[in-house]
């Protein structure tokens, strides 16, 4: 009898939501979004006024930017930019990052 007591026992909304997120499919879904929206939080609000879209697929971030003298000077630091974002987000998630 105790049994079903325990498992209607409150517990947190946190590690409710945690138990959601910690999902298989949602986890990656939200990674991918955390690592979409790290370009923006570490590159600022000026490059990201010239960044049409962001992806996240096989360890690579594809970068579309519309100004075509951005895209040129960004393309030197990239190796700079992997660890930059890597680092932000805490892990070794971006191997490359393509502009496009």
């Amino acid at each position: 009898m105790s049994d079903s007591k325990d498992k209607y026992e409150p517990k947190p909304i946190k590690s409710v939501l945690q138990d959601i997120v910690g999902q298989k499919s949602l986890k990656k879904g939200v990674q991918k979004v955390r690592i979409c929206n790290a370009w923006e939080e570490t590159m600022g609000p000026h490059i990201q006024n010239y960044t049409d879209e962001v992806r996240f697929s096989h360890n690579t971030l594809y970068v579309t930017v519309s100004s075509a003298p951005l895209k040129m000077e960004l393309s030197y630091g990239l190796d700079s930019l992997v660890k930059r974002i890597n680092n932000h987000l805490g892990g070794d998630f971006v191997q490359k990052i393509t502009l496009v």
